[in-house]
């Protein structure tokens, strides 16, 4: 599959966190990816794929949308905005059916045509507020 920097990472997106399709992944993923976040890490395609699924049964209307994207050479930054109810059990907390509306920066860095590493900026704050855990206080 040929594709640039920025078509890679939206296929990602699309595909596999809005669809399921799980397939695509060893198309656009190198096999020693590895994954960043304040809060966690991953690596290998397997990692990446227990996190898909996990992810989508937990939100499974999951829609993740590309508000800006921005490539050089082989680094994305991508813009999202993350919709979705919670349906299932997600970080230990059963479903609550509470919709959720989270913005982010994903930062891709490809190797070779593929996805290597990426590192996430996701609003948990707004997660855990959206879903009852941690209670918003007025400013």
């Amino acid at each position: 599959m040929k594709t640039d920097s920025k078509e890679t990472v939206s296929l990602i997106i699309d595909e596999v966190f809005n669809k399921g399709n799980l397939s695509v992944l060893e198309e656009i993923v190198h096999p020693d990816y590895r994954y960043e976040s304040p809060t966690e890490t991953m690596e290998g395609i397997a990692d990446l794929r227990a996190f898909a699924q996990a992810f989508r049964s937990a939100f499974p209307d999951l829609h993740i949308a590309i508000d800006d994207q921005v490539a050089e050479e082989e680094k994305v930054s991508t813009r999202i905005t993350m919709t979705g109810t919670h349906e299932g059990d997600f970080l230990g907390l059963p479903a609550t059916g509470k919709k959720v509306n989270l913005q982010g920066v994903v930062l891709s860095q490809l190797e070779d045509g593929l996805i290597k590493k990426e590192w996430e900026l996701l609003d948990q704050l707004a997660l855990l507020q959206q879903l009852g855990i941690v209670q918003s206080e007025s400013i």
